[in-house]
């Protein structure tokens, strides 16, 4: 061996033992004594190489790592190291390299699996990655990383059960991991468990009180539960952080509008549209609040923005099309209520709002068609079931209508509207005593009716009060 051996060999022991009791500032002078007088020594490298790492040297931890495996294509820790360094830089490709060598040789390494598998994840191999991270957790490991990660692969594969459950294990493990509970939080909102969301999100604001994006996520989860007073301080505290942040400007407007705080609610959807003008769902909500501040011609003109941002969208042409209805432009209503339904038939709404406005126009029987069609969406409509009436009544179908207001009355016997129908139709088809019977019930129903007085009159004229 030669005292120059010798020495290199205690070189490399003393920075072995050091590096190994955790002192690597201590052994990276021994290892470079090492390497200085073993040049062809792999192990001392190896060794070098985790000991720059640990220091935070990436760079010169990767070129010993590489040095190592050039000198000996056997070691496999060598291999592990360099796919470590490689993962750092952000070198997917050579991270799954130098790990499918590395796992060749020696396939027991739980972080090993966990480094290719985070360079699958990143590489776009969600199931790749998901069936690594398995591997590591196989292996004995019982840190919650490999847990988070996979959690993630299983989210961006769209299995929100399998995400569920390894972000719960993550917890188990490190409960105060924020990411954890963010991201349960973040796919129990998306999957309508907005009570578990809600309490996953609290969490992580509470481990993570700066985080914009849980505070932001927290104000969503309240609002879609219904509760728009206590969205409002979660989207306040993210746009306290974060100003820029267009979800929350857009949720508060949303929250604001619930709350009848128009002025509000406008005043943030156009912040939110000073951030992110390219959002359809931030026009259309915009819109509404015009509309339910009585302009409906700013809100056909959000909508209309909308409409050309999402033009797949069939919400943006309803709502188009209803600020249409209200500046009674009917044909433009009708046109847009069809194009909704043209990208989405299933769409109560549109059916009979498009009813109303063939209505309007004296299209009675496009009305009835909308309307049966309506009724087959939704057969206990009872509205729509005494529209139906109505447009039968006006195409001189007395008996198709009588029984569309029977079918109600039966459902519904104190619907005052339905009384009024029935009776007047009675009336009109000599059953004088069956449609008396239905207006004294329809004035008893709604005695300050703006129609009360007429009603009277009508009886009284036919002796029937």
């Amino acid at each position: 061996m030669g005292l120059f051996g010798g020495a290199g060999r205690a070189h490399l022991r003393r920075g072995i033992e050091r590096l190994e009791a955790g002192h690597a500032d201590q052994a990276l002078p021994e290892l470079d004594r090492a390497v200085a007088r073993l040049p062809g020594e792999a192990r001392a490298f190896y060794a070098r190489g985790r000991a720059k790492a640990a220091l935070g040297d990436l760079p010169g931890a990767e070129a010993d790592f590489r040095r190592s495996t050039g000198l000996d294509a056997r070691l496999a820790a060598a291999w592990h190291g360099l796919a470590w360094a490689c993962l750092r830089r952000g070198d997917f490709a050579a991270t799954r390299e130098a790990s499918d060598e590395g796992l060749r040789l020696d396939p027991t390494r739980a972080e090993a699996w966990f480094n290719r598998g985070q360079a699958r994840a990143a590489g776009g191999d969600l199931a790749g990655a998901v069936d690594d991270f398995g591997q590591a957790l196989a292996r004995g490991s019982t840190w919650a990383a490999p847990y988070l990660s996979r959690a993630r692969a299983h989210r961006a594969l769209r299995d929100p059960a399998g995400a569920i459950a390894d972000y719960g294990a993550a917890i188990e493990r490190d409960p105060t991991l924020f990411e954890a509970w963010y991201g349960r939080g973040s796919v129990r909102r998306s999957r309508g468990d907005l009570p578990g969301a809600i309490a996953d999100l609290e969490r992580a604001t509470a481990l993570h009180p700066t985080s914009v994006r849980a505070w932001s996520a927290l104000g969503h989860a309240r609002l879609a539960s219904g509760e728009p007073a206590e969205a409002v301080p979660a989207y306040d505290r993210a746009l306290e952080l974060d100003p820029a942040r267009a979800d929350a400007w857009y949720g508060r407007g949303a929250a604001r509008n619930l709350l009848d705080d128009l002025d509000g609610a406008l005043a943030d959807f156009e912040r939110a549209m000073d951030v992110d003008p390219g959002t359809a769902a931030e026009w259309y909500a915009r819109g509404h609040a015009h509309l339910a501040k009585g302009r409906p011609a700013a809100a056909h003109a959000d909508f209309d923005r909308a409409v050309r941002l999402d033009p797949a969208a069939a919400f943006a042409y309803v709502a188009r099309a209803d600020a249409a209805a209200a500046t009674a432009r009917w044909e433009d209503a009708e046109a847009d209520y069809g194009r909704a339904l043209e990208r989405d038939a299933s769409i109560l709404e549109a059916r009979v709002n498009r009813a109303l406005a063939r209505a309007a126009r004296d299209d009675f029987a496009g009305a009835e068609g909308d309307l049966s069609a309506a009724l087959h969406l939704d057969p206990g409509a009872l509205d729509v079931l005494e529209a139906r009436g109505e447009a039968r009544f006006a195409l001189g179908d007395a008996t198709g209508a009588l029984a569309d207001w029977d079918a109600v009355l039966e459902r519904a016997p104190d619907r005052a509207s339905a009384r009024r129908l029935r009776g007047a139709a009675r009336l009109e088809a000599g059953d004088e005593a069956g449609g008396a019977a239905d207006l004294h019930r329809y004035l008893e129903l709604a005695p300050q009716a703006a129609d009360a007085a007429t009603v009277r009159e009508a009886l009284e004229s036919r002796e029937l009060a």
